[in-house]
């Protein structure tokens, strides 16, 4: 639908009809889409930096390389390392939250908070990470790594199946952080109770789990059947087969699924070696695999072409791709109020895609961190 959609300090003042044209400050964005900018919950990296060794430069060059992709905000996500490296990690993600402001950080996406995956994982399904570095529930570490975030720790995989995972999982309700289901052995008795107890999401769904059985649905089968629960969708045509992608988007509906990029410090650079933590990957093509072959390790996908993909791969249209990467996450993290819509008092947060749905320009809160599109 053409119209005008009209900002002021930072905030969409109103969203209309076509106006007049021209003058300071108007860009005339022609046949090109004007979406919500996305918001990815799930990214280690991208551009050659990396969140867990890569301190606050990594941390702000990471939402600069996004922005130029359509994200306008991110939660830098950590993989399993020793306590003492999250901790430096989280307070660099701290640091860069408190510097962003409503113009992004440092000229990129705003960085909303952490997302720790792990170290509270089954060893049994490590994916690409250091199984050395994961650990039981402990109240002990969960508080210290609450603590050195400063409150910016927004999100935490956890395998439910652990010793001490209820009682971790009614810790992080009760302090506002969303528990994501992820790299986890679980049942399905043990992931419906996990449900119940405030997990609201599962960590890139299908990926470092147990297949969905007909006899063991496992956490798959939970997270299909029940509403409470919303799944990451890596829709990059490599982690998720399409048929279960379209599957999965069947049962649970552009409403319960939110797409995420799990990219790693490779994505946007040429073939080669990046690190993930503390592991070496090697990329090469549109793939990020352990060195050693093993498995895939991260992604290098972007948010406009995970958006792209759900298009072409899924059969949705382009409003609900959309919707999958911007409303959904927001909604999850309740920043639904001012983030992932175009609707006015809206932050003005927004993505200029052209007709291949690729980024062509980034704002936030107003103001061209990308672009603007000429």
């Amino acid at each position: 639908m053409a119209g005008d959609v009209v900002v002021e300090d930072g905030v969409i003042a109103a969203v209309g009809g076509r106006g007049a044209g021209g003058g300071a400050g108007i860009v005339d964005l022609g046949a090109r889409w004007l979406v919500p900018g996305f918001i990815d919950l799930h990214v280690h990296g991208g551009g050659g930096c990396d969140v867990n060794g890569g301190g606050l430069e990594g941390v702000l060059g990471l939402a600069r390389f996004h922005a130029a992709h359509g994200t306008t905000a991110l939660l830098a996500t950590t993989v399993a390392g020793p306590v003492d490296e999250l901790v430096a990690a989280l307070g660099a993600i701290r640091t860069a939250m408190d510097g962003a402001g409503a113009r992004g950080a440092a000229g990129g996406a705003r960085v909303l908070g952490a997302h720790l995956e792990g170290p509270f994982l089954s060893p049994a399904l490590p994916g690409a990470m250091d199984p050395a570095w994961f650990a039981e529930p402990d109240a002990a570490v969960l508080r210290r790594l609450m603590l050195a975030g400063g409150g910016c720790l927004a999100v935490m995989t956890v395998a439910p199946e652990l010793p001490g995972s209820r009682a971790l999982v009614g810790e992080l309700v009760e302090a506002g952080v969303v528990v994501s289901l992820g790299h986890t052995a679980a049942t399905y008795e043990v992931a419906c109770a996990a449900v119940r107890a405030g997990a609201r999401s599962a960590t890139h769904l299908f990926n470092a789990m147990v297949g969905f059985h007909h006899r063991a649905p496992g956490v798959v089968g939970a997270v299909l059947e029940s509403d409470a629960i919303s799944g990451e969708l890596i829709c990059d045509g490599v982690h998720v087969s399409p048929v279960a992608a379209r599957l999965a988007l069947a049962l649970k509906g552009p409403e319960g699924l939110h797409l995420v990029t799990d990219a790693m410090a490779g994505a946007g650079m040429p073939d080669g070696i990046y690190p993930l933590g503390a592991r070496s990957v090697r990329v090469a093509g549109d793939r990020a695999v352990a060195v050693d072959g093993s498995t895939l390790a991260g992604s290098t996908l972007t948010m406009d072409r995970a958006v792209a993909n759900a298009v072409r791969l899924l059969g949705v249209s382009v409003g609900d791709a959309v919707m999958m990467a911007s409303h959904n996450p927001a909604r999850l993290l309740g920043l639904d109020d001012r983030l992932g819509a175009i609707a006015p008092g809206m932050d003005a947060d927004l993505a200029v895609l052209d007709d291949e749905l690729r980024a062509c320009g980034t704002m936030v809160g107003g103001a061209w961190v990308s672009g603007p599109p000429m």
